[in-house]
């Protein structure tokens, strides 16, 4: 049975803890049942505000918000170069103590689970607990409440009764022209373990939603494959990513430039499908980066007259999906 929890109406005890999902836990306990609660964000919160002056913690050296971390000690981590930095008593801008932290990962979670259900063993399976702590698998699966990422996916577990999405709609955030696909296997996979799925959302009347509690598989297949025509993804065109970097922001956006031009003076008849935005800019550890992205039926004839270059620069690298 698959139940839809539709959070603009539900009375939530904790932030993505609705009274539904806390019943719905407390019922498979009561029947000898484990519980999964399936979450593919790691972290406390996801970035640290101040309430008085909006003010955002950022990695100066990739220019993006940290998230927060509980474990192995609370602290700003950034997902981008790993940087690990303190978390402040008060704003560094205003100097007010009105620091908040934003969103939920398996890691605040687990915190309030413990707190609703303590008399009861619960695990958490993220990479910053496989990675930092010693796990045993067996008392994870001996656990009454598994609180994991798509970690798990690769544990079965025995007398499961209930699987938890605390939020459908969290990683539909994710610009990649497969996330709904990677979305759907998540759900799909857990669905299969032949337990209830309770999954709560801001947004049941979401197409690939409807599509999932149908068992509609067809119909995902066909919109998708549509939609990956109309757009020329894989795979009816092949994908590649051009990635440039620079210490520089000028230098780099030269650099790219000049790039682009090489690959405009190869094109000729190929009809290459070529997206670049030379006003936009990521940052990794004080590097800047700029991204051109082609699709064309066949990347490997187009790669050829390039690969001496993009041997000889170390500034450029290809992701090729």
């Amino acid at each position: 049975m698959i139940t839809i929890v539709d959070l603009n109406y539900s009375q939530n005890i904790f932030p993505l803890i609705s009274q539904e999902l806390a019943d719905g836990i407390s019922a498979t306990l009561e029947k000898w049942k484990k519980v999964l609660i399936f979450l593919n964000r790691r972290w406390e919160a996801w970035a640290l505000i101040c309430k008085d002056c909006s003010y955002q913690a950022k990695c100066d050296e990739c220019d993006i918000p940290y998230n927060v971390h509980k474990y192995p000690q609370e602290s700003l981590i950034c997902h981008n170069c790993n940087k690990i930095d303190r978390i402040p008593t008060v704003c560094p801008v205003c100097k007010w103590a009105n620091l908040h932290k934003v969103g939920t990962g398996t890691q605040k979670i687990e915190q309030i689970i413990n707190n609703l259900f303590k008399d009861n063993k619960i695990s958490r399976l993220d990479s910053d607990k496989i990675k930092k702590e010693w796990i045993n698998i067996e008392d994870v699966k001996n656990s009454g409440i598994i609180i994991a990422t798509e970690s798990v996916n690769t544990i079965s577990f025995d007398d499961l009764g209930l699987v938890v999405f605390p939020l459908f709609e969290l990683e539909l955030t994710i610009w990649e022209y497969d996330i709904e696909e990677k979305i759907y296997g998540n759900i799909v996979h857990n669905i299969k373990r032949w337990a209830d799925v309770l999954i709560q959302t801001y947004i049941p009347k979401n197409p690939l939603l409807i599509t999932i509690t149908e068992w509609n598989y067809k119909e995902f297949l066909i919109n998708t494959l549509e939609e990956r025509k109309k757009f020329s993804y894989p795979p009816y065109q092949e994908l590649l990513n051009i990635i440039t970097k620079w210490i520089d922001k000028k230098k780099l956006s030269e650099n790219t430039e000049l790039f682009l031009h090489k690959i405009n003076c190869l094109e000729k008849n190929w009809e290459l499908n070529i997206s670049y935005n030379k006003n936009y800019y990521s940052k990794r550890a004080w590097e800047f980066y700029q991204k051109i992205i082609i699709k064309w039926e066949n990347i490997e004839d187009f790669l050829k007259p390039l690969k001496g270059e993009i041997t000889r620069n170390r500034n450029i690298t290809i992701e090729w999906k």
